[in-house]
């Protein structure tokens, strides 16, 4: 399979545009001290070239600032003589009654403010729970909440002769007052885009880059269709219905969130940042005042009159425009308007009011759903007509082929430049992690291969640094989670290797584990497009296999076809990371289960909206705190800055000398590793290191090391000598441009075993992970990706003993055992299949200094059969195989740096 075959998803036309250089470097260097040109001139500096919009867009009303939120917020306080923390005493009561609003419920806070050694000795402002929740009350808050009754009538008759109704209650916010709540809110300052722009990795701009939403093509194709200067708040909305009652009761709630794509999807992802807020719960019926034959569609017809009613602002904020005062202090015209709408398969079908056995998208036929073919998309503007030709009775021959509900008035109607079916966002963890891998292509493999081998081979895989061990195989797992399916990814094809009956299968796992692996790239190009896009067609060229097998009958259900529009989505909205349904999950966890726990579990909505209001004045003061410490910031470093000035202006008659260069006045980079402070192994023997840790060739290897390092010393190493060694390394990874910019790391392990001895009765085995170790340093200088890059097992961290410091003081040095060299991948898995490098029949070892250790990687043993070799362990696999595949599907960041060249 060609890594990037073309498949020419991003065809450019016309002149070639101007671009501006928006370079940004790396934050920092990998293994090296790599020179600034060397960055620059290699794909991993991360080069910007940005096409700004051609016609004003952005553009604040008026040239003078206003005053934000925190500003007036901060001159309140000032005037009426209080201090940042007020209204509480000070910092250290405002961090407990923080700690206190996150951690402890009500009850429990008032016991606790009751206790003598609270109320004696903190010498509190607050002594119960009420007072409490008063001083809370004082603060800032978020947007008012409303509530409405909303009373559907049933087809149902009642005892009385009547049509049976029920009243239901509809809790809300003001969208509007959302978005400037979001917009508005100083923190989010720097993280915020007014403006649509195109991004491309050079001046030619040839190769594309999308990530945030205002790189994609909806925000620009959008901004052409409002007036000079507009500013646009794309509205993101997530709904997911959940369950708030446990053990007993069937309680639930359905919410519904609001964020907006002016704001980086790297600060909306995070919950702590609170960048997306509760715009409302929709009720939540069994609608018994409706027969059965009826209740489905009353059901339907009450999401959308629910949300017609929460969203019926944003017509005229669509269409008009609203005056809004933004974080960096000025006013925008700025035009609200619906771009994404995150929700699983159901709650889509729902919103496009199709049947659940259509796509929301497209058109496609539902016999058709299997095929790689692309169907037209739905148009807004013919689904009300065919909607308004139901209603009055004429019921079209397409209302029923293009499978759609009688929802006659669908919330998305009126709102302006709103096509409702591209605002159907990609579902990664419904649609890839648990849809198309887990039911589907786990299962159809199972059942070639058989339960027992699977489970074998998982039960036998090879351990690495986070990496999940299915110690009991995957058959007997009745939950999952979508963590342990992105676990089972990252070794499937190690363990389908050999074991399936044809090699058309692995064909096909591969490439949708490519796919899956480049759908979760939190930057994409032009070139990852089309590799996405080839994983999808070879795919479809090869899923027969499983027909032919007698596994499957027909590939016609629902989350394999919408595989077809991840691209579409990528291109129009960005990157699927900022859309994903794992968000609205864990946001649940704040704004539904947590708040029904604090209620009485009676009238429950009611008391959970006045839970969720202490807990945004709680959220609004701590982002006030952050930002007035930045503030704080800013000035003293200007202070600084001006001091430094005025001393510079008074000195210019005076002879400049160099500055003396002192410990005190260099700031050192970073390390790119960690260690313990004292290494906890002290004085091993040279024998031991050969008997516990398999370090067998040490002194030789030492040896070596000193002649090509410091061939002036005259110590030889010997079996006296006695070493202190460290357990385990922490590794930080540099920065990879397609994922996001947060440090990542990985730990590498050398630990021996450990024998049974007290209660541990069965001790612990040894662990000496396999890592990725410079072995040509220009190379890996000049190049990225793998180039340069050798596998090695590492065997021992250690000092060198105090007699050779003098002689060579370094720092810590890792004996290491080397595998060959990473050759053509193999034909089958696409995985480089490597062996253990051997030395006048021994294995190839040799001793390193710490730096060149760049990451962790992961071997799988290479089964000689169709049956796992005998013996095999996840202990002993590295002992016991002769070949071993290296698994670039151990992390993303390890598959980028293996695919994209």
């Amino acid at each position: 399979m060609d890594d990037l075959a073309q498949v020419d998803v991003l065809p450019l036309e016309g002149d070639v545009p101007q671009l501006q250089d928006t370079h940004q470097r790396p934050r920092g260097v990998s293994i090296e001290d790599i020179e600034e040109d060397d960055i620059n001139n290699t794909p991993w500096g991360n080069e910007r070239y940005v096409e700004t919009f051609p016609r004003p867009a952005g553009i604040p009303i008026h040239p003078y600032k206003e005053k934000t939120k925190f500003e007036v917020l901060r001159e309140s306080k000032t005037r009426a003589g209080q201090d940042r923390w007020a209204p509480f005493a000070g910092q250290d009561e405002w961090e407990l009654a923080m700690w206190l609003s996150k951690n402890v419920g009500q009850k429990s806070v008032d016991e606790f403010l009751k206790l003598p050694i609270t109320r004696d000795r903190l010498d509190l402002s607050f002594r119960t729970n009420y007072t409490f929740l008063q001083k809370v009350d004082a603060l800032p808050t978020g947007p008012e909440w409303e509530c409405e009754i909303i009373t559907v009538v049933g087809d149902r008759i009642g005892e009385d002769g009547q049509k049976m109704r029920e009243d239901l209650e509809l809790w809300y916010r003001n969208p509007i007052d959302c978005v400037k709540e979001l917009i508005g809110n100083p923190a989010f300052k720097d993280y915020i885009s007014y403006t649509p722009e195109r991004v491309f990795t050079s001046h030619n701009g040839e190769d594309r880059i999308l990530d945030e939403m205002w790189t994609g093509d909806w925000w620009w194709d959008t901004q052409c269709k409002l007036p000079d200067g507009a500013t646009i708040a794309p509205l993101i909305l997530a709904s997911d219905k959940t369950q708030l009652s446990q053990f007993q009761g069937d309680k639930k709630a359905w919410p519904v969130y609001l964020t907006l794509g002016n704001i980086s999807k790297e600060v909306r992802r995070r919950p702590s940042a609170h960048a997306t807020v509760l715009l409302g719960y929709l009720p939540v019926s069994k609608l018994d005042c409706n027969t059965d034959a009826t209740r489905s569609l009353a059901g339907y017809r009450l999401f959308h009159q629910c949300l017609t009613k929460i969203l019926a602002p944003l017509v005229q904020a669509g269409r008009d425009g609203v005056e809004i005062l933004c974080a960096d202090g000025f006013i925008r015209l700025i035009y609200i308007i619906l771009a994404a709408y995150i929700a699983d398969y159901p709650e889509q079908c729902l919103i496009a009011c199709c049947m659940e056995n259509r796509c929301p998208r497209c058109m496609v036929d539902p016999k058709s759903r299997g095929s790689s073919l692309q169907s037209p998309s739905r148009d807004p503007s013919s689904i009300l007509n065919l909607l308004d030709a139901h209603h009055r009775g004429v019921d079209p021959r397409e209302f029923d082929e293009h499978g759609i509900r009688a929802i006659y008035q669908p919330f998305w109607e009126n709102l302006p430049y709103c096509n409702i079916f591209n605002c159907l966002m990609p579902d990664l963890l419904h649609q890839l992690h648990k849809g198309v891998f887990k039911d589907h292509l786990v299962k159809w493999c199972a059942t070639l291969v058989g339960n027992a081998e699977i489970d074998a081979r998982f039960k036998a895989m090879t351990g690495s640094p986070g990496l999940h061990h299915f110690k009991k195989g995957i058959s007997t797992i009745s939950q999952w989670t979508g963590t342990e399916h992105k676990e089972m990814q990252k070794v499937f094809l190690g363990v389908l290797a050999g074991s399936v009956p044809n090699a058309r299968v692995l064909t096909v796992a591969r490439a949708l584990l490519d796919f899956i692996y480049y759908a979760q790239l939190q930057m994409h190009t032009t070139k990852t497009l089309n590799a996405l896009q080839s994983c999808l067609q070879i795919f479809h060229e090869n899923k027969d296999i499983f027909i032919e097998l007698g596994i499957r009958e027909h590939f016609d259900f629902p989350k394999l076809h919408s595989l077809l529009h991840y691209v579409a989505s990528i291109l129009a909205l960005g990157t699927n990371d900022g859309y994903n349904s794992e968000s609205p999950e864990r946001l649940h966890i704040d704004f539904a289960k947590k708040a029904y726990r604090a209620s009485n579990k009676k009238d429950y909505h009611e008391q959970m909206v006045l839970w969720l209001q202490c807990r945004e004045a709680m959220w609004q003061q701590e982002n006030y705190l952050g930002w007035l410490n930045e503030e704080i910031a800013t000035a003293d470093a200007n202070d600084s800055e001006s001091d430094a000035s005025d001393d510079e202006d008074a000195e210019d008659d005076e002879v400049e000398v160099a500055p003396t260069t002192t410990a005190a006045t260099v700031v050192a980079p970073l390390p790119h590793y960690r260690l313990a402070k004292t290494p906890p192994l002290q004085r091993i023997s040279v024998y031991s290191l050969g008997t516990d840790f398999g370090a067998v060739n040490f002194l030789p290897a030492l040896s070596i090391f000193l002649q090509q390092n410091h061939p002036t010393c005259a110590i030889v190493p010997n079996v006296s000598d006695r070493f202190n060694l460290y357990k385990s390394m922490t590794i930080t990874l540099p920065p990879n441009p397609y994922l996001c910019q947060q440090a990542r790391t990985n730990r590498v392990r050398a630990i021996p075993a450990i024998a049974p001895h007290g209660r541990n009765l069965e001790g612990s085995t040894a662990v000496f992970d396999t890592v990725l170790a410079i072995e040509d340093g220009a190379e890996y200088k000049s190049r990225h990706g793998l180039s340069g890059l050798r596998v090695a097992q590492v065997r021992a961290i250690f000092d060198l003993p105090q007699q050779f410091i003098s002689a060579y003081p370094c720092q810590p040095l890792i004996y290491v055992e080397w595998f060959t060299p990473l050759g053509i991948p193999d034909a089958q898995t696409g995985m480089h299949l490597i062996s253990r490098s051997t030395c006048f029949h021994r294995r190839n070892s040799a001793i390193i200094t710490i730096d060149r250790i760049v990451r962790v990687c992961h071997l799988m043993g290479k089964c000689s059969g169709t049956i796992i070799g005998k013996g095999w362990t996840t202990s002993n696999v590295l002992e016991k195989a002769e070949q071993f595949y290296f698994n670039h599907y151990l992390h993303v960041d390890t598959f980028v740096h293996t695919k994209i060249r």
